[in-house]
């Protein structure tokens, strides 16, 4: 069967039907015809390319054949055939859809050339629409590995906040896949067809945060000798994700909530406001409430980013997730890398299960592809563990290393993983934490109030 494309032929005139189908079969296409509109609907799941269509048929008309194949397949192309006297109706028929029309007596030449734009431009649409589906498949919610209680509480954030335009703070440590998420935001919104433009506020020198984000224009300081697109004007109508947007120095704030408030921005060194079409995903490894006691983060700014929270759960608070995360990696580790296929020891899998992963999800990956690419087997062994997390990150001195971060981070962790492993039993999560369930319950509806946790309810924080 030649690739070059399939056409239906649809004319109630034997003589043209005929004359048509032999030039195209001439030029290489795979030609079916067809009398009228009923006999050619009986091609619509035959996998057509292209229907060629006279505009008079009888009864049911090109016109009426356009919509009723249309509404089984909308990709195919069509063209429409007609006399100098139906010249309008043929315009009619190509904004209810048609690809072109060819006025009769036909010109050989011109069918070919105008086939050959149709069939292209099928194809064209076709790479495009698989291009979409896979970097859905690339940046959707199918990126993010968790089957645990805690993801399945982010996935199902996600999917409320993604359909809305409102501003998301995504809350976790650093490595816990920020980014994949700020990415599944876009790809599941009104948006995903606009540019996801990503930004790293702790990655940029500090002179030059306001021009990346908001532009310059000629001569705004030594060396702008063009005008420059910021980072917003880039993402208009789709997605800009600010990382580490708790990196942003105080004097400039301001001029990021008013962007905000107004989506009007001036480059650096001008005068026009310009305006965009944003939504705002921004993120942070810090504690944006500490920062704001402290004076070092505004608090208008704050609540306005803190419009919808996704807080991203510690890896060492998801140990169930370790297994499939690890059966993830070593698939796409081999594909990507090009390293020989491994599977891991049940040695190494409870080790990696029993290490607190300070670097999260990041760290394990990492571990990973370094393990096959140094083995020597197929089976990663204790010998391939690096020696950190064979010994499960206790010093020599028998002291447990504890994670650098504010005290009130570490307690507020001790007690949602405390919840994690008591099944969200207060009373056993209390015991296991040496305080009274009133204390527990007390810190609890801090975090509530202050966006921290999901607000709990009686099925998923009950008391024995």
């Amino acid at each position: 069967m030649s690739t070059a494309g399939r056409i239906l032929v649809v004319e109630d005139s034997d003589t043209e039907r005929r004359a048509i189908t032999q030039i195209l079969k001439s030029e290489g296409f795979s030609v079916f015809a067809a009398e009228d509109a009923e006999k050619a609907l009986s091609y619509a799941d035959e996998g057509i390319d292209l229907v060629i269509s006279d505009v008079r048929l009888g009864e049911v008309s090109g016109m009426d054949l356009l919509t009723l194949w249309k509404r089984r397949q909308p990709a195919t192309q069509m063209i429409l055939l007609t006399g100098y006297s139906s010249v309008n109706a043929a315009v009619d028929a190509m904004k209810a859809g048609a690809y072109d029309y060819l006025t009769k007596p036909i010109n050989p030449d011109e069918l070919v050339l105008i086939v050959r734009r149709a069939i292209e431009t099928l194809h064209k649409e076709n790479e495009i629409d698989d291009l979409r589906r896979r970097l859905d498949q690339r940046f959707g919610l199918e990126r993010i590995i968790g089957q645990s209680r805690p993801m399945k509480e982010v996935f199902a954030r996600i999917q409320r906040a993604a359909p809305v335009d409102s501003t998301v703070l995504i809350l976790g440590e650093s490595g816990t896949g920020k980014e994949l998420v700020a990415q599944a935001l876009h790809h599941n919104s009104h948006r995903k067809k606009g540019p996801f433009v990503a930004v790293n506020i702790a990655a940029v020198p500090s002179t030059l945060v306001e021009s990346e984000l908001f532009g310059h224009v000629r001569g705004a300081f030594t060396g702008a000798t063009d005008r420059r697109m910021g980072r917003f004007e880039q993402a208009d109508g789709g997605t800009l994700f600010i990382d580490e947007v708790g990196d942003f120095e105080l004097s400039l704030q301001a001029k990021l909530l008013r962007v905000l408030e107004t989506l009007t921005l001036t480059p650096v060194g001008g005068h026009e406001d310009l305006k965009v079409n944003v939504r705002v995903v921004a993120a942070t490894s810090r504690d944006l409430d500490d920062m704001v006691r402290k004076g070092t983060f505004r608090e208008d700014l704050y609540y306005r980013l803190h419009v919808v929270s996704v807080l991203l759960p510690p890896l060492r608070q998801r140990t169930d997730d370790i297994p499939i995360l690890v059966e993830h990696f070593l698939k796409e580790i081999a594909e990507t890398k090009h390293t020989a296929k491994h599977r891991v020891s049940p040695e190494v899998m409870r080790a990696f299960v029993n290490f607190p992963w300070p670097g999260n999800v990041r760290e394990l990956r990492n571990a990973l592809e370094s393990m096959m690419v140094l083995a020597d087997g197929e089976v990663l062994t204790e010998a391939d563990l690096p020696d950190k997390i064979l010994n499960g990150s206790v010093s020599k001195s028998g002291q447990v290393d504890i994670p650098d971060m504010p005290l009130e981070v570490l307690e507020r962790l001790a007690i949602m993983q405390s919840l994690e492993k008591s099944g969200n039993n207060r009373t056993h999560a209390a015991q296991r934490l040496q305080i009274s369930v009133r204390t527990l319950q007390r810190k609890l509806k801090e975090y509530e109030a202050q966006n921290l946790i999901p607000a709990s309810n009686d099925d998923i924080l009950a008391e024995a």
